[in-house]
C-alpha cells in the first residue's frame, strides 16, 4: 500500500493581546479538516504571579455558527459568557462552548493563576456546526483533566487522551453533532503509534513542541501535518529521549457551504450579514461578571 500523502504547514505567528499565538487552520493548503475551520496555537508563555484581577470585558467577544474549544497544556483558566455560564478549567482540561444562534464570551487566565503565575499553553479551535444547529441555544461545558478519557497504549508505547469523539471504549463527553475526533498522543521514547486514515474522514496533525517522524519527514516545533486522502495508514514515531505530544484531530467532510468572516461561521453570506446585525443590536446578550472577591466555582 502507497504512503499517505503528509503536507505540512509551519503556520503564522500573531500577537493577540499579550500571547503569542501561531495560526494554523485554515491556511491556503485547507479551509477545514472535518468540521474543524479554525486552529490557534498559543504558544507557551510564562506568566510571573500578580494580584488577580476581576474581568473587565476587554477581551470579550462574539461568535455565532461555531462550537469554540480550549484545550490547555498547562494553565488555568477562567470563561464568561452572555448566556450566564461560567467555568474554569486548569491543565489537561478543556472548555467547549456551543455559540449556536449567538453568545458573548471571554477568557482569561484564572485568579488562581494570576495569583501564583506559571505557563500558559492551549490550544483553540473551531468547531463549524452543521446548519440546524447553528440555530440552536448557547452551551458549555467546562472539562476537567479527570474527565477526560484515556487509552493506555500496547507496549508501554504511551497515553492517547480522547479529547472529543470516541476511541476505541473510551468517549469523551464532549457533545458532536457530526463524526468527529480529537486525541492528544502523549507518545513515549522510541514508541510509535500508528493512526488508522479509513473511513472516509478527514486527518491532521498537530506535533507542538518537541519533533516526532511521520512518513518520510521528521516535524515539530508547532507545525500543521495534513494527512490523505489516501487511506493508508500512517505511524508516528518519536526518536527523542522525552515524551512527545501529537494532536490528532478530523472528522467527515463539512459537506455544506462555508462563510466565514470575522468570528461568525455560517452557510450564506446573507446570515453572516444577519450575525453582525443581531450583535450589534444586542441580542447575543450581555456578559454579567461576578463581583470581585465572591467565590469562584469550576
Amino acid at each position: 500500500m502507497e504512503n499517505t500523502t503528509i503536507t505540512s504547514y509551519g503556520g503564522v505567528n500573531a500577537n493577540v493581546g499579550d500571547v503569542l499565538v501561531n495560526r494554523l487552520l485554515p491556511n491556503r493548503y485547507s479551509q477545514a479538516v472535518g468540521p474543524f475551520v479554525f486552529l490557534d496555537h498559543v504558544y507557551p508563555s510564562e506568566h510571573p504571579p500578580k494580584t488577580p484581577q476581576a474581568p473587565n470585558g476587554s477581551f470579550a467577544h462574539p461568535h455565532r455558527g461555531i462550537a469554540t474549544f480550549t484545550y490547555l497544556f498547562s494553565g488555568s483558566l477562567e470563561h464568561y459568557d452572555s448566556h450566564g455560564h461560567h467555568g474554569i478549567v486548569d491543565a489537561g482540561g478543556a472548555q467547549w462552548m456551543k455559540a449556536g444562534t449567538g453568545v458573548i464570551h471571554d477568557e482569561n487566565p484564572s485568579p488562581r493563576f494570576q495569583r501564583e503565575g506559571g505557563v500558559m499553553h492551549a490550544l483553540q479551535f473551531w468547531i463549524n456546526l452543521p446548519a440546524k444547529n447553528k440555530a440552536e441555544a448557547p452551551d458549555y461545558l467546562a472539562l476537567q483533566a479527570g474527565d477526560i478519557p484515556e487509552v493506555t497504549l500496547p507496549g508501554g508505547a504511551g497515553v492517547l487522551r480522547v479529547v472529543i469523539g470516541t476511541y476505541n471504549e473510551a468517549t469523551s463527553p464532549v457533545q458532536t453533532f457530526s463524526t468527529q475526533f480529537l486525541y492528544h498522543l502523549r507518545l513515549a521514547p522510541g514508541a510509535t503509534f500508528t493512526l488508522d486514515l479509513a473511513g472516509g474522514l478527514e486527518h491532521a496533525a498537530l506535533v507542538p513542541g518537541a519533533a516526532v517522524a511521520a512518513g518520510e519527514g521528521t516535524y515539530g516545533g508547532s507545525e500543521l501535518l495534513l494527512l490523505g486522502p489516501e487511506t493508508a495508514p500512517v505511524a508516528f514515531t518519536n526518536r527523542g529521549a522525552g515524551t512527545t505530544d501529537v494532536i490528532l484531530f478530523g472528522g467527515e467532510p463539512y459537506l455544506e457551504p462555508i462563510v466565514a468572516q470575522g468570528p461568525f461561521v455560517m452557510n450564506t453570506h446573507g446570515e453572516i450579514a444577519t450575525a453582525y446585525r443581531d450583535f450589534f443590536n444586542g441580542r447575543y446578550g450581555k456578559i454579567q461578571y461576578r463581583p470581585a472577591g465572591q467565590p469562584q466555582t469550576a
